[in-house]
């Protein structure tokens, strides 16, 4: 009885350890004799791109830019004189032509300065005539004073003879001898007058001179009272009115010289350097505004302005006929025409990265490359197109023409014309 009850209570812990070691079994079996399964690798991914086919050829570069029209003679008209202004005849914006009345001032002062100065101008030469007269006469008179001198000493030597030996008294030779004396001191006088009225003739000469010098600075002062234009252009600025006075230094108006005109350009350093060196080498660069006037490059400003990061070109506005309808100051869209030149190509805008990164496709890869903008150019068949050049372009690369999200040398793609549907 009790070896039964035994068995009974190890048969409870023997039928589920032999379950769970048959389990254990078959799970080891299936493991052992299933089939074998590796995972399956990642595809790349094939980026879909556009190309063209690159072909270096000689191209005329050009690069759009804004200018500002102005001129480069602008003169601040303004007066010497000190006086009233009488009438002003323009406007500020006015076109005058060169020689026009532009400011009348009060002339009575300077008409009175001209009366004045030429009444000094005929008393020094009626004084000067005066002197002319006492030359003429002195230099006359000179053999009369040397005749009477030398007659006069010789009387007073005959009279010292006739004195030794005593046969005159001595009262007849003071008196002779005083007469001798009193014509060399005439003499002496007469040839100091001729030695010193030549200098005098010469100073009344130098008053005349300076007489008429003053007249014509008056009359020149005279000629102020009006004031014309020097050249032809127009009216920037108007700083005066009538009854306003005109004095040293003031600015009456402000004029620009319509042969002047022309347009400044701020430009990057490398486009600075294609100027400087077709300028040294005599050529021109043309330019084109928007309504079709052409342009020519006349210099490159020496020194960059505060603020800028380029250089200033001056482009000169060669029809002055067309100035009048220009308005100073405004400013203007150009085209920049710059010359041919070798090895270009030309790509659309999306195919330019980082401003002057290209790729082109070898072997269904990206290859990257730094290029050099040369320019722009724009025509009714291709559009707008950028202009670059590379040592590492050769004809026939397939340049990439589609902006990729993420375009890296190495990066697997697919041109657009290989797809398959």
């Amino acid at each position: 009885m009790n070896f039964i009850k035994t068995s009974l209570r190890n048969s409870r812990y023997f039928v589920p350890g032999v379950t769970v070691l048959v389990t254990l079994l078959i799970t080891a079996l299936l493991f052992v004799t299933g089939p074998s399964a590796s995972p399956s690798a990642k595809q790349e991914k094939a980026w879909l791109v556009s190309t063209i086919s690159a072909e270096p050829t000689i191209m005329r570069p050009n690069f759009s830019a804004f200018g500002r029209l102005q001129s480069s003679q602008v003169a601040n008209i303004s007066s010497d004189l000190v006086a009233k202004i009488k009438q002003v005849l323009v406007k500020e914006g006015d076109w005058v032509e060169a020689g026009d009345l532009l400011v009348q001032l009060d002339e009575r002062e300077s008409e009175l300065r001209i009366v004045e100065r030429r009444a000094e101008l005929k008393q020094a030469e009626a004084e000067l005539l005066s002197m002319q007269s006492r030359l003429e006469e002195t230099q006359a008179n000179a053999k009369h004073y040397r005749s009477k001198y030398d007659v006069a000493s010789a009387k007073l030597q005959r009279h010292e003879d006739l004195m030794k030996r005593r046969l005159i008294s001595a009262g007849q030779l003071d008196e002779v001898t005083a007469l001798a004396n009193e014509a060399s001191i005439e003499y002496r006088n007469h040839v100091r007058d001729l030695r010193n009225l030549p200098n005098e003739l010469s100073s009344l000469e130098a008053q005349v001179d300076k007489a008429q010098a003053m007249l014509e600075r008056a009359s020149l002062d005279f000629d102020k009272s009006q004031i014309f234009a020097p050249f032809a252009g127009p009216v920037m600025a108007l700083h005066v009115a009538p009854g306003d006075y005109a004095s040293l230094g003031l600015p009456l108006l402000q004029l620009a010289a319509a042969d002047g005109f022309e347009v400044r350009v701020q430009v990057s350093a490398r486009y600075a350097r294609q100027f400087q060196q077709v300028m040294d080498a005599g050529g021109t660069i043309e330019a084109v505004v928007t309504d079709g006037e052409a342009l020519h490059l006349s210099r490159l400003a020496h020194h960059v302005r505060a603020g800028q990061t380029g250089v200033d070109a001056f482009f000169v506005v060669e029809n002055t006929a067309l100035n009048r309808s220009l308005a100073l100051g405004r400013v203007t869209d150009l085209t920049i025409h710059l010359p041919a030149q070798e090895n270009i190509v030309a790509l659309p805008i999306q195919a330019i990265y980082e401003n002057r990164r290209i790729y082109k496709v070898k072997e269904n890869r990206l290859v990257g490359l730094e290029v050099d903008r040369v320019g722009e150019h724009e025509s009714a068949e291709s559009g707008y197109q950028i202009l670059i050049r590379s040592a590492d372009i050769q004809p026939g690369d397939e340049i990439v023409t589609t902006q990729l999200p993420r375009a890296i040398t190495g990066l697997l793609v697919e041109r657009a014309s290989q797809k398959t549907s």
